[in-house]
């Protein structure tokens, strides 16, 4: 699936299974368009992907971009070793949350 703005685009896979009954969200790529960057677009997209899922929708972000991974420990994520489809990757910041 595709979550995408005039400002860039968040690729994302919504599954709903026995393990994750509430949902779990997981981010595949994104991109922002370079004019649009360091202005909180990203941000903002995210929380507005955020508002479609159920409360306890279950979270999980694999990414190399630092300034990424930042804003996703700042909003609660916690590091783990492992995600769903990703697995255990050595070189990205693996992380975990839950929309409440």
């Amino acid at each position: 699936m595709e979550y995408k703005t005039e400002f860039g685009f968040i690729n994302y896979d919504y599954i709903v299974n026995e393990k994750y009954p509430h949902g779990l969200l997981l981010f595949m790529g994104s991109y922002i368009y370079k004019e649009h960057r360091r202005q909180g677009r990203f941000k903002n997209m995210v929380f507005d992907l955020f508002l479609q899922m159920p409360r306890g929708t279950e979270i999980q972000v694999a990414t190399t971009n630092w300034d990424i991974a930042m804003m996703f420990i700042e909003l609660g994520f916690k590091k783990v070793d492992e995600i769903e489809y990703w697995g255990n990757t050595e070189n990205t910041t693996k992380l975990k949350g839950f929309i409440l």
